[in-house]
């Protein structure tokens, strides 16, 4: 095999494996770049963009968004490639790691907070109906003790929780 074709075929794996670490967070991407910089002994920068074209040349250097950063020597394209094995062995393990979460802890706490509200809200309905009955029934205390309890404590202390369901729940649907 030739070197731009194993040149072509690491740069698709380099963009395949930015891919998956972007798919898990920022973070790790941002950990992937550290690690490849740190392979090829070169100081890359950690930039949060929303996409990253990482290249590595024959000569070890890398091209990050379209500037070239360089080592102070150049290394043979044998090195260059027993570098980049080491590299991905190193991400594989990285990636199988950090994706092995099923649910990350920002999903695991939208989920929660799904479940409160959804016992809010029924708790709410319940409210809602012991409130009717009572003004039916001409039990006018009970009816406007409620309803300070539902305007003064219930409504402000959940507002921010169905916010959060909603964006959550709008963010999952436009998937």
């Amino acid at each position: 095999m030739n070197k731009e074709a194993e040149l072509k075929k690491i740069n698709t794996e380099i963009k395949v494996y930015i891919n998956e670490a972007s798919f898990i967070s920022n973070s790790c991407r941002n950990k992937l770049i550290k690690m490849l910089g740190k392979a090829y002994d070169i100081d890359l920068p950690v930039e949060d963009f929303a996409r990253i074209d990482v290249e590595l040349l024959e000569n070890g250097n890398i091209i990050m968004r379209g500037d070239e950063y360089s080592r102070d020597s150049d290394l043979s394209f044998e090195e260059v490639l027993s570098r980049y094995a080491l590299f991905k062995t190193q991400v594989d393990e990285m990636l199988q790691r950090r994706g092995k979460k099923a649910f990350p802890n920002s999903e695991k706490n939208n989920i929660i907070n799904l479940f409160v509200v959804f016992l809010l809200g029924t708790f709410f309905l319940l409210l809602a109906i012991f409130g009717i009955r009572s003004f039916f029934d001409g039990r006018y205390f009970d009816c406007l003790s409620l309803l300070f309890l539902i305007v003064f404590w219930l409504i402000p202390s959940v507002r921010e929780r169905f916010q959060q369901a909603f964006y959550y729940i709008k963010r999952k649907f436009k998937r």
